[in-house]
């Protein structure tokens, strides 16, 4: 089942559990026998088409075959991809996405994104998506968008805006995989400004543009919120100087978030867990992501995620936003990977997608829990931890980090944050 908009609908009270009303209405067509040859033809109809929709569910417990079998009231969009078998371009056109990285005139690149029908592999049903970064194609990853559209999906669109967001994901990582440049995101901007939450890297926010979090993970598949927000640590001098500066900084004030005290090149602060929370390989794993927004001139937002529904890290104290129009619209399903980033494979598997207004959960229901600890408070960068990626703009551009200039607060962990920087841009 693949949906944009969900739309529930009662089931009548007297249907037995875990039957459809194709299955009643041919149970009682038995009982009336003398209703002739038309009547027996539509139950014998009716029957076959109820086998078909059974074979879909758990016999033992009444389990829906997957996720969005079960819509939750709260949910914007589901995805299961288990209507692959319609092809690419007709899959995406039902589909609740708007863009996809790694297809060329509404066709997808097989070596880069596609679906696969292969029930041993898929998290649920029978199909998932996969992400191979293959050699063929300089292993570039990929990435799906879904925008929260008004009306109609299409790029462009005017946008629903929602204060918090939750975004499940069912991952799994090859065996193999060792490099992921940007991961799963929640965003937003403003409902008539669809492209204004993309293509901001390098720019201090200014509070009315764009909001948004990604879950990343660094080499050792460790897992920490990457995100971007005013009042954040940016880098001055050393490789952010000269002509490298002031091309991003005339880049960003392009879109009017001008180097207002310098110039200074901004990459996403990593917020994360004191100990740290592996993403492991070879498995199926739930990720929940989850962002709340501040007040208006507050600083009350909030970020969290959640690994087989468990807490890993709530960060609390955010302040992304100036003004209530900006809100969230935006969840994007990437595997991103540049040109140069890698130097070999690193396939990914996704299945079983979510985005809601309320927590999501898991697949097959886990029972949440809340044991982390939240941080909070104004966030202290600290050094890049070893095998951190350096800044690139392009795969031509990799600049040195360097240490902070003189003036600059001493980086060091704080409440459960561990913010590195420099970091690579999206």
């Amino acid at each position: 089942m693949t949906t944009r908009r969900i739309e529930h609908q009662a089931q009548p009270s007297e249907l037995p559990a875990g039957r459809s009303r194709a299955a009643a209405d041919a149970h009682a067509g038995t009982r009336y026998p003398g209703r002739g040859s038309a009547v027996a033809a539509i139950v014998a109809i009716l029957a076959v088409v109820t086998f078909a929709m059974n074979a879909f569910v758990d016999e033992a417990g009444g389990q829906p075959a997957t996720m969005c079998d079960d819509p939750g009231s709260s949910w914007l969009m589901c995805e299961d991809f288990e209507d692959g078998g319609l092809g690419w371009q007709e899959w995406f056109a039902r589909s609740p996405w708007t863009e996809c990285l790694g297809c060329s005139g509404g066709v997808n690149d097989p070596a880069r994104i596609r679906l696969d029908e292969d029930p041993a592999a898929a998290h649920s049903g029978s199909w998932s998506l996969t992400m191979p970064a293959a050699e063929s194609t300089g292993y570039l990853g990929a990435s799906l968008t879904y925008r929260d559209c008004a009306s109609d999906k299409r790029p462009g669109c005017r946008l629903s805006n929602h204060e918090e967001l939750y975004f499940t994901a069912h991952v799994r990582l090859a065996e193999d995989h060792q490099y992921v440049h940007h991961f799963l995101s929640i965003a937003g901007t403003q409902p008539d400004r669809y492209w204004d939450c993309d293509g901001n890297a390098g720019c201090r926010p200014n509070g009315y543009r764009a909001a948004g979090t990604t879950l990343d993970f660094n080499r050792d598949h460790e897992l920490f919120f990457y995100t971007y927000f005013p009042d954040m640590r940016c880098d001055r001098g050393g490789y952010c100087s000269g002509d490298y500066a002031q091309q991003i900084c005339d880049g960003c004030a392009g879109k009017d978030m001008p180097c207002t005290s310098g110039l200074e090149c901004c990459w996403g602060n990593h917020f994360g867990p004191e100990e740290p929370v592996v993403l492991e390989t070879g498995r199926w794993v739930c990720l929940e992501l989850h962002q709340r927004l501040n007040t208006p001139g507050g600083a009350d937002g909030e970020m969290s995620f959640w690994v087989d529904g468990e807490l890993a890290h709530r960060q609390t104290g955010m302040d992304w936003r100036d003004v209530s129009e900006l809100g969230l619209n935006k969840a994007w399903l990437q595997h991103y990977i540049a040109a140069g980033d890698a130097d070999q494979s690193n396939q990914v598997w996704f299945d079983d997608v979510v985005v809601s207004t309320e927590r999501i959960g898991c697949w097959p229901e886990t029972v949440p829990t809340e044991t982390a600890t939240a941080a909070s408070g104004t966030p202290t960068p600290s050094t890049p931890t070893p095998g951190t990626p350096t800044p690139s703009m392009t795969s031509s551009l990799t600049p040195t980090p360097s240490a902070p200039t003189p003036g600059t607060p001493t980086p060091s962990p704080a409440g459960g944050i561990q913010i590195y920087l420099p970091i690579a841009p999206p």
